[in-house]
């Protein structure tokens, strides 16, 4: 093809505007689909924009210059060397320069600005997706899927032929645009295909935003290589007579739009470090040769490899064909043949594994991804986690997560309390707490099916309808039974709710246990809240030491005051008891004295002496007095004799002699 040709600059037009009417569909389906794996795509489509215009005045400045070069030659042949001949060599000259120019300043500058701005998109983009709690998904996907799909296919049938149209005279500034229009489709396919989950019900809140987190990272790899492209090409070694390379040309693209172009780099790299033509040694064309069949080959058996399945023995598995399900009965543990990936897969789950979520807390355990694609934590390391968690003393002071959510929960006992300072008829007065919770519920599969399709994300739901029933149960129990006596009872009830829960939802799971013992009080309250703990046990302290001390003094008040009730009547009985019988005795005295009054003055008399002379010995003369000497031993008898005894009023058991020694004294 001749250089004055006006192909190479229509192919680089066709193939910008081609960038643009992808630009327009893109932003169509980035606009009503909701789609974030649009938005890299985007970019590659401006990146085909722009390199197919750098790739139009590339062609424009070596089309002038080249028509300038024929001109003169032709002049020259014409009319030898004259002063219009001159002239023309100085238009040869200055089209020479501004191509020469435009390659040496405006490619590399374009270049480098191109590649930094959207090195500054990626990372702005990327830290924006961070801080987005939600993605929003399409309402229509279906259409807008199709449509993403038909531009895959048509750019690849377009880009296709735009690169092998760079391999003709004056065409290779296609190449760049060509690999980027690859590129293009591949990232409309994968946006179709994320669209395609969403209408599905597949991996509704993960595979769109994956999936443009891929693309972005591929965009950002490719933009870096756009940065450093300068260097590697200012530092490259040149052949003699060696085509133009592009600057902006991308040598990973290359690698997928041209594999055969790797072997031939490979090559002339070999012929260059050797200084002969190694690539024409037989050992060296036997690799050619065997190579490339080889690698087929091992991708092959690789890919044939998907169709043998292990069900280990914890597992069980469902199989799906196209997309749709083959077994609703699940399959026990076993060896399986499928047909390979994508169009069979057996999706696998360890149904006997307890599974572990958190309630309240953010702390994330870590996954691991099987070769089907399916997603599955690592429940041994998750559970020797907890076993330590177990173990540590956590006070409420302290947090017992990275991360944890408060609840609304009753105080019964402190509204009683108030209710009983209200006066009569107002309103009861309503009284609140705050509970930080970090609770982890473990549960198993006991429905695979229901598990798996029953809801789009069941983790995610089952935590949803875990936590309202927290919610709930919190707000209608009391703020001190929740968190003292009744904490057990309170999370037997709670796994219930949930199991309850999850049935209706149809979730297929089975509640193991809720542990309610990361129950505690916000942190910030922590130290306050133990102050009034400390003062409610010193009130109770106070509290049952008056009980104490009244439980003691009461029964000995009451003993003390029936003394002195038994006292009084004692006092009373006496006093009516000696006044009456005193009454009856002047009554009888009075009677003997009328009978006799001689004798009962007598018989007083003695009496009187008696009892005032009862201590004295006394001594009884008969007889005349002053007629009789009597000689009175006055002495006391210290030993008795047996004839002196009383036997009489001896007492055989001894207490007579007691008695009879107090009567002799």
């Amino acid at each position: 093809m001749s250089d004055t040709s006006s192909r190479p600059r229509n192919l680089c037009w066709a193939i910008s505007v081609l960038g643009l009417i992808l630009l327009i569909i893109g932003f169509v389906i980035r606009v009503q689909g909701q789609s974030s794996a649009m938005a890299p795509a985007l970019v590659a489509a401006i990146n085909v924009i722009l390199l197919g215009i750098m790739g139009v005045f590339r062609c424009i400045f070596a089309r002038n210059q080249a028509l300038e070069e024929a001109a003169a030659r032709q002049y020259s042949q014409t009319h030898g060397k004259t002063e219009l001949f001159e002239d023309a060599d100085e238009a040869v000259r200055l089209a020479t320069r501004a191509n020469q120019q435009y390659m040496k300043y405006a490619v590399p500058v374009m270049t480098v600005l191109l590649g930094i701005a959207e090195i500054v998109f990626c990372l702005i983009v990327w830290f924006q997706w961070k801080r987005v709690p939600a993605f929003p998904s399409a309402e229509n996907p279906m259409p807008l899927a199709i449509l993403g799909v038909c531009c895959c296919i048509a750019v690849l049938i377009a880009g296709s032929y735009f690169v092998g149209a760079s391999r003709e005279s004056g065409c290779r500034w296609l190449r760049p645009a060509g690999a980027w229009l690859f590129f293009t489709g591949i990232l409309y396919l994968l946006a179709g295909v994320a669209l395609f989950f969403e209408f599905f019900g597949k991996y509704v809140e993960v595979a769109d935003i994956y999936i443009a987190r891929g693309a972005l990272i591929a965009l950002l790899i490719l933009a870096i290589e756009l940065v450093l492209s300068f260097i590697i090409e200012f530092y490259r070694p040149r052949m003699p007579g060696e085509e133009e390379r592009p600057l902006p040309e991308s040598r990973i693209l290359a690698l997928f739009t041209e594999p055969g172009g790797v072997a031939r780099n490979v090559a002339a790299s070999l012929d260059y470090q050797f200084g002969f033509q190694v690539s024409e040694a037989w050992f060296y064309r036997f690799l050619e040769r065997t190579v490339m069949p080889l690698l087929c080959l091992m991708a092959v058996a690789l890919w044939l490899q998907t169709c043998i399945v292990v069900v280990s023995t914890e597992e069980q598995g469902i199989m799906e064909r196209f997309g749709r399900v083959v077994n609703r009965e699940p399959l026990m543990p076993g060896l399986y043949f499928k047909l390979p990936a994508p169009f069979e897969r057996l999706l696998r789950f360890p149904v006997e594994h307890i599974q572990t979520l958190t309630l309240g807390g953010h702390e994330e355990s870590a996954e691991h991804e099987d070769h089907d694609g399916h997603k599955d934590g690592d429940h041994h390391e998750e559970a020797e986690h907890h076993d330590d968690e177990d173990e540590r003393i956590v006070l409420w002071s302290t947090k017992h997560a990275d991360k944890e959510s408060n609840f609304i929960v009753a105080m019964r006992r402190q509204a009683s309390l108030e209710a009983k300072d209200e006066t009569e008829g107002s309103a009861p007065p309503l009284s609140i707490g705050l509970l930080a919770a970090h609770i982890p519920l473990y549960y198993k599969v006991n429905d695979i099916y229901s598990y798996l399709y029953g809801q789009g994300d069941p983790g995610k739901t089952l935590k949803s309808l875990a936590t309202r029933e927290l919610i709930k149960y919190l707000a209608q129990s009391d703020f001190e039974d929740i968190l003292g006596s009744q904490r057990h009872n309170a999370g037997n009830e709670l796994r219930a709710l949930i199991q309850a829960a999850a049935d209706e939802a149809r979730l297929g799971v089975e509640i193991v246990f809720v542990s309610l013992a990361g129950l505690h009080p916000p942190v910030d309250v922590g130290p306050s809240y133990d102050l009034v703990e400390a003062s409610a046990e010193v009130k109770s302290q106070q509290i049952l030491l008056a009980k104490a001390y009244a439980a003691g003094s009461a029964p000995a008040s009451d003993a003390a005051s029936r003394t002195l009730l038994d006292q009084a009547t004692a006092y009373k009985q006496s006093k009516m008891m000696v006044s009456k019988a005193e009454a009856e005795r002047f009554e009888r005295q009075l009677k003997a004295y009328d009978a006799s009054p001689a004798i009962f003055k007598l018989n007083s008399f003695l009496e009187a002496f008696d009892t005032a002379t009862k201590e004295s010995r006394k001594y009884l003369i008969t007889g005349e007095p002053f007629q009789e000497v009597f000689n009175l031993d006055l002495e006391k008898k210290v030993n008795a004799g047996l004839l002196d005894l009383d036997l009489d009023n001896i007492d055989i058991s001894g207490q007579g002699l007691g008695n009879q020694e107090q009567q002799q004294q």
